[in-house]
């Protein structure tokens, strides 16, 4: 793990560390990091994600690491997503090691059009995000976060610079520290899911502990 002091100059944004090795997600535990990015593509094929987005496919569950498989074929059943369980094998069992927990919460989304297209924090202390076709989340960098952004019934757009909006790409494997990560009040990520054009469709799934 990389030392806080030593947070190489490859960061592209306050905050944020990315690297294409699973091993990069272990290093949210240091207080500098507030999103830590696997980069990968997506190994979810196209197709699938559009079967989905076709089936309106939203499941929300909760899985218990000592029965993984079990609860994962009973929150997403049918061959056809297979594919998809195999990969919710992968995360849900690194999201359970890294953090030392019994079980995570899951939901699985298709989606064609925004699901929280405000800007907001979560009040969890980590969830991880993957968007397996389509956008992906966007999130803002602390720094570029203006006073009352967040205040509900504000408009929000016009009030940040578009530039530092960053952007999820499809596959990529994020982590976002929330609102009650330890010795994190009130800095938590602020995210938002992205604009979505006219028949786009997204597949997106998030952990939480």
């Amino acid at each position: 793990m990389i030392d806080a002091r030593t947070l190489p100059r490859a960061y592209a944004a306050p905050g944020l560390v990315m690297r294409d090795d699973a091993g990069v997600l272990a290093d949210v535990m240091m207080d500098p990091v507030q999103v830590a990015v696997w980069d990968r593509r997506s190994p979810i094929d196209q197709q699938l994600v559009q079967q989905a987005c076709r089936k309106k496919l939203a499941a929300k569950s909760w899985l218990d690491v000592k029965d993984l498989a079990g609860s994962i074929e009973r929150s997403l059943p049918g061959e056809d997503f297979a594919p998809l369980r195999e990969d919710l094998m992968l995360l849900a069992g690194m999201m359970a090691c890294l953090f030392g927990v019994s079980g995570v919460g899951v939901r699985v989304t298709a989606l064609e059009k925004p699901m929280c297209p405000r800007f907001h924090v979560d009040r969890i202390p980590v969830r991880l995000l993957c968007t397996y076709g389509g956008p992906g989340s966007q999130w803002l960098p602390a720094p570029s976060v203006p006073a009352g952004l967040l205040v509900p019934g504000v408009e929000q757009e016009g009030r940040f610079a578009a530039d530092s909006v960053q952007q999820l790409s499809a596959g990529q494997v994020a982590l976002f520290k929330g609102d009650t990560w330890r010795d994190n009040p009130g800095s938590g990520v602020v995210h938002r899911s992205p604009p979505v054009s006219p028949g786009q469709q997204r597949l997106l799934v998030t952990l939480d502990i």
